[in-house]
């Protein structure tokens, strides 16, 4: 059997949504069509009587069948609407059953259509038309217990045997009874609408969930682009500075002392291989979502074993970390620690010179209540020639931003006479420490 037919609804569903989307249509055949049939087979059966059980009309039924048949109908007919134009349909229906009301003739079977648009009023209208027709008909249920008095005794005399208590008393009757209908038929149709506006209200919600969902979803994926975006940065540019740095070196000292030239080539292996296997893992983790083990970010436990890199493609670094100092550091905020000191020492190799050296610093500011980490050099500063590349300082300042920090990079050497470059990042200390889980 086709996938289509087995995922299509059973036929009831299918009906039920075909009128759901037209409710003209459910209202006409099961409102309008029976309240029809019914007064005309009334109309048929007794074609001399009047539809009220309570008149015969001021003016005689001769006269006033024709209007009485329109108004039946304007009375009956707009519930067609009761669920489109709520407001619309009472008022029609309110305008027929107060003339049938005035003419003494009526209403017929359609006073059921009272009760209905009510509902419809209450369940489908605004307030103020929910209010309204509220009141009027709790009107028309007064206006039908005077018309029960006036009936009872013609429009001048008194109720037969002059009773006139009796005659109060069953309009009252049908007063209390007309508007207990009414009202019963409001309330249902008030907490029918608050239902329905409630069940909207949660589809709207789930909508507006669903579109957010969507939009972080989005938004996740285009933050652990740029993450990986700048790891991927930071560990080519460092390995290839390195990389770099020792085959030139290599390559200056083959024939003098080729036994540091080995060394040389030996880092350039190590570096390849290990900047290789960085790479793969963040490629896994692209590949196999949820199912690679990724193995733990670098941090400030990995600054000093950095540093010896560096040292070993030839430049002279000093590293002190004022580890006393240190509060507890969040993964993310060592992360970017460890890579804005490997992107300026990868710098310091690239455009520093053969007799740089580098200075790094790290420690706890207390005075400005901040996380301050220093690099400098002594290279060549604003001498040096621009590669074009431009993304490491750029990479640098958004790691620092993204924990609140500010990261200040300055070439020496045009305003004084010092050469060399500078880098300064500092984070505030109430947004470096590791967040707590709730229990």
């Amino acid at each position: 059997m086709p996938d289509r037919l087995l995922d299509a609804p059973p036929v009831h569903v299918r009906i039920v949504r075909h009128f759901e989307r037209r409710p003209w249509l459910g209202d006409t055949l099961f409102k309008v069509i029976p309240l029809l049939l019914l007064s005309a087979l009334f109309w048929v059966v007794s074609p001399g009587l009047s539809p009220s059980p309570y008149s015969t009309g001021m003016f005689g039924t001769s006269v006033l069948l024709p209007a009485m048949v329109v108004l039946e109908f304007l009375a009956i007919a707009p519930l067609a609407l009761s669920r489109i134009r709520p407001g619309l349909a009472a008022g029609i229906i309110a305008f027929a059953a107060l003339c049938q009301m005035l003419a003494m003739y009526g209403p017929g079977f359609s006073a059921i259509s009272v009760p209905l648009v009510v509902y419809a009023c209450a369940k489908y209208g605004t307030r103020s038309v929910s209010l309204t027709y509220l009141v009027t008909g709790l009107i028309g249920a007064v206006l039908l217990g005077l018309l029960v008095v006036a009936s009872a005794g013609g429009l001048t005399g008194a109720p037969a045997g002059g009773d006139w208590g009796a005659a109060l008393f069953i309009a009252a009757l049908f007063t209390g009874f007309s508007a207990a209908v009414v009202l019963s038929a409001w309330l249902f149709g008030d907490l029918a609408g608050r239902r329905r506006r409630e069940r909207e209200a949660i589809k709207e919600k789930n909508v507006l969930l669903e579109r957010e969902r969507d939009q972080e979803a989005r938004l996740a994926a285009d933050a652990e682009r740029m993450r990986i975006a700048r790891e991927m940065h930071d560990i080519v540019s460092h390995s290839m500075g390195v990389m770099i740095a020792q085959a030139d070196g290599g390559r200056y000292v083959l024939d003098q002392d080729p036994g540091r030239a080995g060394e040389a080539f030996e880092t350039i292996g190590d570096t390849g291989r290990q900047a290789l296997t960085e790479l793969r893992r963040m490629l896994g983790v692209l590949r196999e979502e949820g199912t690679l083990k990724k193995r733990p970010a670098p941090g400030v436990g990995d600054i000093p074993r950095l540093v010896d890199d560096v040292r070993a493609s030839g430049l002279e670094v000093e590293l002190n970390i004022a580890q006393e100092s240190l509060p507890p550091l969040g993964e993310g905020v060592e992360l970017a620690l460890y890579r804005i000191i490997q992107e300026a020492l990868t710098n310091t190799l690239k455009h520093g010179g053969p007799e740089a050296k580098a200075y790094v610093w790290l420690g706890t500011d207390y005075r400005a209540g901040e996380l301050a980490l220093e690099i400098s050099d002594t290279g060549r500063g604003a001498a040096a020639r621009n590669d074009g590349a431009g993304s490491g300082l750029l990479g640098m300042a958004e790691r620092a931003r993204l924990y609140g920090g500010s990261l200040n990079a300055k070439a020496k050497g045009e305003e004084s006479l010092e050469s060399g470059f500078s880098v300064e990042a500092r984070f505030p200390l109430e947004r470096v420490r590791p967040h707590r889980r709730g229990r």
